[in-house]
C-alpha cells in the first residue's frame, strides 16, 4: 500500500453513488481538492498504468503548461485541469486541512489523466527554484476497473471532437456514409452535437482496427483502442488506405455489436477451456444482468451485458485476417459472412484462446485492451478458421 498526505487549500465532496458492479463493490465517490504544486509527489510518477495515454515533454500542449507554472504561476490552477486520481481510499483532516489518498494495486490505482501535468511539475522541480502555484485534484474512490477507458476517453475528447467536425465540414466522410447507407449512417455522431449514438471517431478505430496494412507493417493496431485522436490524423492522412476499407465499414458496425450480443453466450457455451464451461459474466471488469439492456442498435438487439472494448478491440480486429484484396478495395475472403462466423462461435472461441488468457494475467481491462500479445493471438486463432473454412 502506499499513501501521500497533501495540504489543500479546498476540499470538497463532489457526489456519491451506489456501486454498479454485479458482485458487490465499493461506492463510487468523487472529490475535488486543490493541492500546493510543490507537494504533488514523485512517487506518483510510478502510478501511471491506469492511464492509457503517454505522458510527453513535447508539443504545444506540454510547453503551455510548463510556461504556465514557470512564468503565471499564481494562474495554474485556473489555467490548468490538474490531475485526476483513482484512489483505494481516502480521508480528509479538516482540522489540518490536509487530504491522504491511499493506493493499493498499480493496476487499478494511480493518476487516471494529467499526465503531461504531472511530468511538467516534475521535469520543472529543482533545489534552486521553489514552486509556487496550486494544482487542481479530481479524485475517485471505488471507481471500476473496466469503466477507466471511458473515464480517460472522456477527459480527452476536446481535440477530437474538434477533429471529427473539422473533417465532416470538410466533407471527408461523405464517401464513408455512402458506403454505410442512410440507416446506418443515422446512428453516427458525425460532428460535435450531432445526434445519435455511436462516435465517428469508434467507427474510424473499428476500420484502424480491420486495416490489413497492420499485417504488413508488423504491429498490431492497438492505436484503435487507446488512440482515437490518432486514428483521426491517420484517417486525413491515409484516406485513400481507408477508402479500401468502406466496402466492409458496415459490416465492421454489426460486428461490433454482434460480437457484444454473442459473445457472451457462446463462450458460456464452448467453455473457459475444452471441454470445460465458462462463465462470461464472471470476468473482471464485465457487467451483466444490468436493470437498463444496452441497445445495440446496427443489430437491432439489445444485451444485458456491458463488456469493456479492451476485451472486443483484439477480437475484432483478428477477422482482418479473413480479408483479401479485389480491385483495389479489401473483401472478405472465401465469400465469408463475418456476421455468421460470430454467430456460430468464432468470436468466442477466438477470445477464448487469445484474450482470456491476458485478462487472467493483467486483471485489468485497460492492460489487455494494450496487450499486444493478445491481439497477435487473436489474429492466429483467426487466421487458422479462415485458412479451414471450407467454402
Amino acid at each position: 500500500m502506499y499513501d501521500c498526505t497533501l495540504s489543500t487549500e479546498s476540499f470538497s465532496r463532489l457526489f456519491a453513488h451506489p456501486s454498479t458492479n454485479s458482485n458487490g463493490g465499493q461506492d463510487l465517490r468523487r472529490y475535488y481538492a486543490v493541492v500546493p504544486v510543490a507537494q504533488i509527489p514523485e512517487d506518483w510518477n510510478s502510478w501511471l498504468e491506469v492511464n492509457a495515454r503517454e505522458s510527453s515533454d513535447k508539443g504545444r500542449v506540454p510547453k503551455a503548461i510548463r510556461e504556465t507554472l514557470n512564468e503565471k504561476p499564481e494562474w495554474f490552477a485556473t489555467y490548468n485541469r490538474g490531475i485526476t486520481i483513482v484512489a483505494s481510499k481516502i480521508h480528509f483532516d479538516n482540522k489540518k486541512n490536509v487530504v491522504t489518498l491511499s493506493f493499493d494495486d498499480h493496476e487499478f490505482h494511480g493518476v487516471l489523466d494529467g499526465g503531461h501535468t504531472l511530468r511538467a511539475i516534475l521535469d520543472e522541480r529543482s533545489e534552486e527554484n521553489g514552486q509556487d502555484g496550486f494544482c487542481n485534484l479530481e479524485i475517485f474512490t471505488g471507481l471500476e476497473n473496466g469503466e477507466i477507458p471511458s473515464v480517460v476517453e472522456a477527459r480527452n475528447t476536446s481535440k477530437q471532437v474538434e477533429s471529427k467536425s473539422l473533417l465532416n465540414l470538410e466533407g471527408a466522410f461523405e464517401d464513408l456514409k455512402y458506403a454505410i447507407g442512410e440507416e446506418k449512417s443515422g446512428i453516427i455522431i458525425w460532428k460535435e452535437n450531432d445526434e445519435g449514438q455511436f462516435d465517428v471517431r469508434e467507427l474510424i478505430g473499428l476500420l484502424t482496427a480491420l486495416d490489413p496494412n497492420y499485417i504488413k507493417e508488423k504491429k498490431q493496431p492497438i492505436v484503435a483502442y487507446n488512440g482515437k485522436a490518432a486514428c483521426l490524423k491517420r484517417f486525413k492522412d491515409r484516406n485513400g488506405d481507408y477508402k479500401k476499407l468502406y466496402g466492409i465499414a458496415g459490416d465492421a458496425l454489426e460486428m461490433w455489436d454482434a460480437i457484444q450480443f454473442c459473445l457472451p453466450p457462446t463462450y458460456n457455451s464452448i467453455g473457459a477451456s475444452p471441454g470445460s464451461s465458462g462463465r462470461f459474466g464472471g470476468l473482471i471488469g464485465v457487467k451483466s444482468n444490468l436493470k437498463k439492456p444496452r441497445e445495440l442498435p446496427f443489430i437491432k438487439k439489445t444485451t444485458q451485458y456491458n463488456i469493456p472494448t479492451g476485451y472486443i478491440y483484439p477480437v475484432l480486429s483478428a477477422f482482418r485476417s479473413m480479408l483479401v484484396e479485389a480491385k483495389g478495395k479489401w473483401v472478405w475472403g472465401k465469400g465469408i459472412d463475418p456476421i455468421e462466423m460470430i454467430e456460430n462461435g468464432v468470436a468466442a472461441e477466438i477470445f477464448r484462446d487469445s484474450v482470456r488468457e491476458s485478462i487472467a494475467n493483467h486483471r485489468n481491462p485497460n492492460r489487455t485492451g494494450k496487450d499486444a500479445q493478445a491481439w497477435a493471438s487473436a489474429y492466429m486463432a483467426a487466421r487458422i478458421k479462415y485458412l479451414e473454412y471450407e467454402t
